[in-house]
């Protein structure tokens, strides 16, 4: 993509310092422990573990923004609580406590950073990653002269399907296709329009799949995600143009409302995880 989805900047220095902050918070705890210890300064030792526990909680930051989950990690800082809100009768006995617990921390931050990979991605405002934000470039330019009001009516009709609201995705996909009347745009957001009308009203009965129905044609084929199937059905009886038509709809109409309406874009941002899932098959 000519656009980057990582905000400007260096985005290593915030991930470096949160590493960082693990080890130097629990074992600086513990080190402060033993240094009040051996200094026979009088202390409460709940104040030195507090280290473990903040290290507790950015060690679960670090595993909360992970594509993967690592459990361990997410409940150390139930565990931090656990061990230091009471505390032991023998300070030698707190500060090593203190200490392996340091230890232990680190070894799930080093497992954290090795088992369950990188944090996701971040975006900036009004990009997309992976396929679905390639796909929303290359449809940059057609969607570029639609009518603000009907690329927000695709908004709505996306957002109606992807919510399962199949009588309201009917409304609105004919009060879109009156929007883009006489706009002189591609025909293929029209067709959009008219195959989320039509699918969605047999979702919404239950009817069984029609022998005709509403599909892009040949000359649609260059603002679709995926390509129109070679053959209408296969020696099983199953209808590939159906489930195609229906995603390249889906698909089109996301593209229109994200480049044409950015009002809508952080309602769109919600349903992210479907229209990549539509594209991804």
């Amino acid at each position: 993509m000519s656009q980057t989805d990582i905000p400007a900047g260096n985005p290593a220095v915030p991930g470096i310092y949160y590493d960082l902050a693990v080890p130097v918070f629990s074992f600086g705890g513990a080190a402060l422990a033993i240094l009040t210890w051996t200094s026979g300064i009088s202390i409460d030792l709940r104040f030195t573990a507090a280290g473990c526990v903040i290290a507790s909680f950015v060690l679960a930051y670090l595993a909360w923004i992970r594509p993967k989950k690592d459990i361990v990690a997410l409940t150390t800082p139930i565990y931090a609580i656990i061990f230091f809100a009471v505390p032991l009768d023998d300070a030698v006995a707190t500060i090593v406590l203190e200490l392996l617990y340091a230890v232990s921390l680190s070894i799930l931050l080093v497992r954290l950073k090795y088992r369950f990979g990188a944090p996701a991605a971040t975006h900036e405002e009004g990009t997309l990653s992976g396929p679905l934000g390639e796909y929303i470039e290359k449809t940059q330019p057609a969607c570029a002269g639609l009518p603000p009001a009907a690329a927000h009516r695709a908004a709505v009709v996306f957002l109606r399907y992807a919510a399962g609201e199949y009588g309201d995705v009917q409304l609105e996909a004919r009060e879109g296709i009156l929007l883009l009347d006489g706009s002189g745009n591609a025909p293929a957001f029209k067709t959009a329009f008219e195959i989320l009308a039509e699918q969605a009203a047999i979702t919404e009965k239950s009817l069984p799949r029609p022998e005709w129905y509403r599909q892009f044609t040949s000359a649609d084929e260059a603002l679709l995600a995926r390509p129109l199937p070679p053959e209408k059905k296969n020696d099983d009886g199953y209808d590939a143009g159906f489930d195609a038509a229906l995603d390249n709809a889906l698909l089109l109409l996301f593209a229109a409302a994200w480049n044409a309406s950015e009002a809508d874009r952080g309602h769109l941002r919600t349903a992210e995880v479907f229209a990549a899932r539509v594209i991804g098959g």
